[in-house]
């Protein structure tokens, strides 16, 4: 059975998921133009070399599957710290965006 999200914050649930998403939509056009050898992160690399596009894409999903789990422990446990936890997922989410596009798509 489904219940409705405590106290209402599917809003920061949705601004982590799109946050997250907008990383890894930016991140597939940057790597095609500018190359994976720009990627610093060796598992991402990795992934990119042995399976293509597809083996971050799944990193990814799971990484924003396990931070909205992780938000969702935080709001049940520890409800004073939903909001700055979720600041700090969106942020991440939007650091790597904005990486993708200063050094990828902005080159």
């Amino acid at each position: 059975m489904l219940r409705t999200m405590p106290n209402g914050n599917g809003a920061l649930f949705g601004a982590v998921a799109i946050a997250q998403l907008l990383d890894l939509a930016t991140f597939v056009p940057a790597v095609a133009r500018v190359g994976i050898g720009a990627e610093t992160n060796p598992l991402v690399r990795t992934l990119y070399v042995s399976v293509g596009p597809l083996g971050p894409a799944a990193l990814k999903a799971a990484a924003i599957a396990m931070m909205l789990l992780v938000l969702l422990r935080v709001v049940k446990r520890f409800p004073t710290y939903v909001l700055p936890s979720a600041a700090l997922m969106v942020g991440i989410g939007l650091l790597g965006a904005a990486s993708n596009l200063l050094f990828g798509l902005l080159r």
